[in-house]
């Protein structure tokens, strides 16, 4: 695609920047509950749940709670958090150089769809990987829609984003794994990238 005109990049998380299993996740929970993975795939999509603590309407106990409800079993919160976070890969470094080169020339962001124990959890991965313990050390600004309380696709995310940083949205590149969220973008006019692997994106620098 021509990046003439683009001047900053908004970067999804997981599947873009981290590696994303989240089948590793229906699989883990499968196994401490004995419900059928089916049954989790299930749910994600069809509680409220979910949405609502990356929305931030949830806080980390409440969602622990109603992960016990959804399990049927009375599980301590370490074994649920280990479950929740199995869909959480790598943070390779070839992924944060580039980024790192791009800052050079680009103003680069983070605009995910997270919670706060996947928070912890990847901190932590991106520590053990370059040493630095919050992805603001690699990017101008992070933005995390549990701390924002709005998600993507919702055009009001995009919007914050860009009134925050005083964005031109025709000079704004976002890139995403899920093409509702670019849909999303692209009602504002910011331009867009599907990133269907997570190293695709490199190919466009």
């Amino acid at each position: 695609m021509n990046l003439s005109g683009i001047k900053h990049l908004v970067f999804d998380l997981g599947g873009v920047i981290i590696d994303l299993d989240t089948q590793a996740t229906f699989k883990a929970f499968e196994k401490i509950s004995g419900i059928p993975m089916v049954e989790w795939v299930k749910g994600v999509h069809e509680s409220q749940l979910f949405l609502d603590y990356e929305q931030g309407l949830l806080g980390d106990a409440e969602f622990r709670d109603g992960l016990r409800n959804l399990c049927g079993v009375g599980l301590a919160d370490d074994v649920l958090d280990k479950a929740w976070n199995a869909m959480l890969g790598a943070i390779p470094m070839h992924r944060i150089n580039k980024v790192i080169e791009l800052g050079k020339t680009y103003r680069t962001f983070v605009l995910s769809n997270t919670n706060g124990i996947h928070e912890r959890a990847f901190n932590q991965i991106l520590l053990d990987s370059s040493g630095n313990p919050t992805l603001d050390h690699f990017f101008h600004k992070v933005y995390f829609s549990h701390v924002m309380k709005m998600r993507k696709p919702e055009t009001e995310i995009y919007q914050t984003v860009l009134e925050e940083n005083n964005l031109n949205p025709r000079e704004v590149l976002f890139l995403d794994d899920k093409p509702e969220n670019l849909r999303g973008a692209e009602k504002l006019k910011i331009q867009t990238f599907l990133v269907p692997s997570p190293d695709s994106w490199l190919e466009l620098f």
